[in-house]
């Protein structure tokens, strides 16, 4: 990345911060943070020393919920205790202004250690009972969405075979499994910031009312979780060993949120002024989905 994108990126979010802290948005100091497809994530260090995290809108974003609706699940995710606190919202310019936490996010390898696997099934439990008001997760109608806005390419031999597979996986999830829990559903290692002693949420813009397996099965995707961590998080999480019946359903799971995550960056690249963003991601979910 140049530095004259770097510095136009900058201008932009001390504008935003402009609109959200009034002229004190002047003199304090920006950083980028890294992660993502995206740069739109700024840590704002203010003259007091106090310090927050901007996050920009997306052009052509493909999040599930609108900014003031992710705004209104995180604040009471932070009521909870798992995640930080939202300190402004700006709905009509998509802004958002959070506490920023002094913790390191997760690489995928912390996703996968033993120990890391049982306290994020405990955060995850707490998550689930939180009472918020959020939409359903409608797999089917999200998985049209995405075949819908990007055309399979020729050239990728397995897309179709894909595209039905993730159509009957989504009409399987959506006729059996009730919305009983608030699932955050992009459960990637950059969103879980840990502090040394507890594990906190960031992101919630594709957060649902959906059944706990779902962001079990998030989880495990999105970090490559093999079959003995796949069991480790469900005895984790029931804080009992899983049955045949159910680390089936998980497995399932797995597979239907890959091939997700995979129609969701073609999706992505189709709409990005830098596709290349997307490219790895796409190989290496695309490579995931056929060693299964």
């Amino acid at each position: 990345m140049g530095t004259g994108m770097i510095a136009r990126d900058e201008m932009a979010a001390r504008a935003a911060l402009a609109q959200m802290l009034g002229r004190d948005a002047e003199r304090a100091q920006l950083e980028l943070l890294r992660g993502g497809t995206h740069r739109r994530s700024w840590l704002v260090t203010a003259t007091d020393a106090s310090r927050l995290v901007l996050r920009l809108p997306v052009a052509r974003s493909n999040a599930l919920l609108d900014i003031a609706t992710e705004a209104r699940a995180m604040e009471a995710a932070a009521r909870a205790g798992v995640a930080p606190a939202v300190v402004a919202v700006d709905a009509g310019r998509g802004l958002l202004l959070t506490e920023y936490r002094e913790s390191a996010a997760w690489e995928p390898h912390d996703a996968r250690r033993p120990a890391n696997v049982a306290r994020l099934a405990a955060l995850l439990r707490a998550l689930h009972t939180v009472p918020v008001d959020l939409p359903v997760f409608a797999a089917e109608r999200i998985a049209q969405r995405y075949l819908d806005a990007a055309p399979l390419p020729a050239r990728e031999p397995n897309a179709r075979r894909w595209a039905d597979e993730i159509t009957a996986l989504a009409h399987r999830y959506d006729t059996q499994y009730a919305p009983t829990a608030f699932c955050h559903n992009d459960l990637v290692a950059a969103n879980v910031l840990d502090d040394g002693g507890g594990l906190a949420l960031v992101d919630f813009e594709y957060s649902v009312r959906g059944s706990p397996l779902l962001d079990l099965a998030n989880f495990a995707a999105m970090n490559g979780l093999g079959a003995d961590e796949q069991r480790a998080l469900l005895a984790a999480y029931n804080r009992d060993a899983p049955g045949a019946a159910e680390l089936t359903e998980l497995r399932a799971l797995v597979r239907m949120a890959r091939l997700f995550a995979w129609f969701w960056a073609r999706v992505g690249a189709a709409d990005a002024d830098e596709p290349s963003a997307y490219a790895g991601y796409l190989a290496d979910l695309g490579a995931d989905l056929q060693r299964e």
